[in-house]
């Protein structure tokens, strides 16, 4: 009788646990590692994705983070030493950008009249607003040209492309196809929405955000099936390489901290 009590005993437990565990997916988040180097300093970027939310984390601003909801296509900025967080919402980045490239055209075109003494007060103002070429905020288009060169990071295959504005590379980019990276789908086109968003933003608000202190990479995508892997500046100034690509079997709450101050945009 006890030998058939404590049978029982064990089913249910092992049942429990057993329940516990199907309750859960097979994995809550996917994690990459980028290494990179920044002005010949080495450092290391995390990117955690679980369901539609990306966390964004580097080495040298542990302080820091970027948060990113797919569904909406928002993005916080957050900086946790001072308890702060900017809201980066598309419709009111629009009415930003407008404002800001309004205020930068009328600057350059003063430009042009200007001495020479001048312009270089101007430029200098101008960098302020994160344009360190006045050419920065042209119409001109991207144009991404295949390198003709394969390469490997974290053992994932990739082709190289050069990407390039005014007749001047901007970056060197390692696209994979996304299925190569071999994780869970849905984390894929989590990822593949902040990798299309940023590209959107690099060639139309790049010199808005530098001014908030986000530098936005020239990722170089051809089409929605390919992530960049590999990723440099002609000049060797940044470079980030995928390292690591794993599965975390924990829970993770992605989401903005209460109690921060909400720094909008200009224009919010």
């Amino acid at each position: 009788m006890l030998n058939r009590f404590l049978y029982f005993r064990i089913l249910r437990k092992s049942l429990i646990a057993i329940l516990a565990v199907s309750a859960f997916p097979a994995h809550a988040a996917t994690r990459l590692i980028f290494n990179t180097v920044e002005q010949g300093v080495p450092g290391q970027a995390q990117i955690l994705i679980s369901k539609d939310r990306i966390r964004l984390t580097h080495s040298s601003t542990p302080r820091q983070e970027i948060l990113f909801l797919a569904a909406d296509r928002l993005v916080f900025l957050i900086h946790h030493a001072r308890k702060e967080l900017t809201q980066i919402d598309p419709d009111v980045l629009q009415r930003s950008m407008n404002q800001f490239s309004g205020l930068a055209e009328q600057l350059i075109k003063q430009r042009n009249a200007l001495s020479a003494d001048k312009r270089v007060q101007l430029d200098e103002m101008l960098k302020s607003l994160g344009i360190a070429n006045p050419d920065q905020i042209s119409s001109s288009e991207i144009q991404i040209t295949s390198m003709k060169k394969r390469d490997r990071a974290a053992g994932i295959a990739c082709d190289w492309w050069e990407v390039r504005r005014d007749e001047q590379t901007m970056s060197e980019t390692c696209l994979s196809e996304k299925t190569n990276l071999a994780f869970d789908s849905a984390d894929i086109i989590t990822l593949q929405t902040l990798a299309i968003y940023v590209q959107e933003l690099q060639t139309s608000a790049s010199g808005l955000l530098s001014s908030f202190g986000f530098a936005l990479p020239p990722l170089g995508l051809i089409n929605e099936t390919m992530l960049p892997i590999l990723l440099r500046t002609p000049s060797g100034t940044y470079s980030a390489a995928l390292s690591a690509i794993d599965q975390l079997d924990v829970q993770l709450q992605l989401r903005t901290p209460s109690g921060y101050r909400i720094i909008g945009l200009p224009g919010s």
